[in-house]
């Protein structure tokens, strides 16, 4: 019997030097079925169109009304007409038989809504064998820059699956709406794995499929970052699943207090949303909920340092801790982003407080 077909969905976005070598490996899959490909582009200026036209034309082609990397893969999948698609992220490479271990044992697991491959930096560490939710309610790549030593080499259930590489069944992907398009990009695959299996679906890891991934490829393009569009979705991701856990989260979080206000305006009412009240409730919800984590934090305050005449030495160990993030933040740009260094204003703070230390010791 003919194996199902299979879908690439790969959303570009001025991947240029990318889509050849991506495009090329899945040509050379060694899975026995079809294997179709649909590019979404997101609004290229690199050239990508022509290059597809030209090298690939036997590509299909879709381009996207804006610039959502959500939106483009639910555009693709839902182009698809297979019962199993690839999403792919165009800074990657398969190895040959990455695609048919990945259908052979989602195939086997009816439960299963997907499954996805060990990801490998090029250079053999692993960059993703799953995603893990941390205590603090973030959500990280299990293993990332680790050696590949045999640690992840047998198959599992996961937490999530990574948006980089995961085999999806289209129905299942279709039914449970597909990836939150408010998202745009970052977390995006976190929200959709924690509703996949709020609906009883279980989520593979195949360590025996493989696939390389540069990591970073589209994002370091742009003008905003990875840690802020993080850190705005990890919100939308605590309003939909963690509803206790908001109010505390949205206190603590960075990018809530220091989002420029038209943003933070243009997020309340997803976030509402998500937290599933009535709309005419949303905002006196929202708002007393704040209240309460932010009585609640100052509380915390008090019972670890008395009364409030010891802010200054509140301050004064957050600024400890604050340096502390950054000289590692600084150390970490040197060594995986030389071209990424502390803004201005990050290194206008280590000179603060280098000089501060020096004036004390004078």
């Amino acid at each position: 019997m003919t194996p199902p077909a299979v879908t690439v969905v790969l959303v570009n976005w001025n991947g240029a030097e990318f889509l050849p070598p991506c495009l090329r490996s899945i040509a050379a899959q060694t899975y026995a079925g079809a294997v179709n490909t649909i590019v979404v582009d997101n609004g290229s200026h690199d050239g990508s169109l022509e290059l597809l036209r030209r090298d690939f034309p036997e590509v299909r082609v879709l381009v996207n009304d804006v610039n959502n990397y959500a939106r483009a893969n639910n555009r693709g999948v839902a182009a698809a007409d297979t019962p199993f698609v690839l999403q792919l992220n165009t800074d990657t490479e398969l190895e040959p038989e990455c695609i048919a271990r990945l259908v052979d044992r989602l195939a086997a697991r009816p439960d299963a809504a997907a499954a996805m491959p060990k990801i490998l930096y090029p250079d053999g560490r692993l960059y993703s064998t799953g995603v893990l939710q941390r205590p603090d309610l973030y959500w990280v790549d299990r293993d990332e820059g680790e050696p590949d030593d045999g640690r992840r080499d047998r198959e599992e259930d996961l937490f999530g699956v990574s948006g980089c590489c995961a085999l999806h069944r289209r129905e299942v992907w279709l039914a449970a709406g597909g990836l939150d398009e408010a998202f745009h990009m970052y977390y995006e695959d976190v929200e959709f794995s924690l509703r996949l299996r709020a609906r009883g679906h279980a989520l593979l890891y195949v360590p025996a499929a493989r696939v390389r991934h540069v990591g970073h490829g589209s994002i370091a393009k742009t003008a905003h970052g990875k840690d802020v569009l993080g850190e705005r979705n990890r919100l939308l991701v605590l309003a939909a699943h963690y509803r206790d856990a908001f109010p505390r989260e949205c206190v603590r979080s960075p990018w809530f207090q220091s989002a420029p206000p038209d943003e933070l305006r243009a997020l309340l009412p997803e976030l509402a949303r998500r937290l599933g009240v009535a709309p005419e409730a949303a905002w006196s919800e929202l708002c007393v909920a704040l209240r309460d984590a932010v009585r609640e934090f100052a509380g915390e305050q008090d019972a670890a340092y008395g009364t409030h005449r010891n802010y200054p030495r509140i301050l004064e160990e957050r600024e400890q801790w604050i340096e502390k993030l950054l000289r590692e933040v600084a150390r970490l740009r040197i060594y995986r982003w030389p071209w990424r260094r502390l803004k201005p204003g990050e290194q206008a703070f280590l000179r603060a407080r280098r000089a501060r230390r020096d004036d004390a010791q004078s």
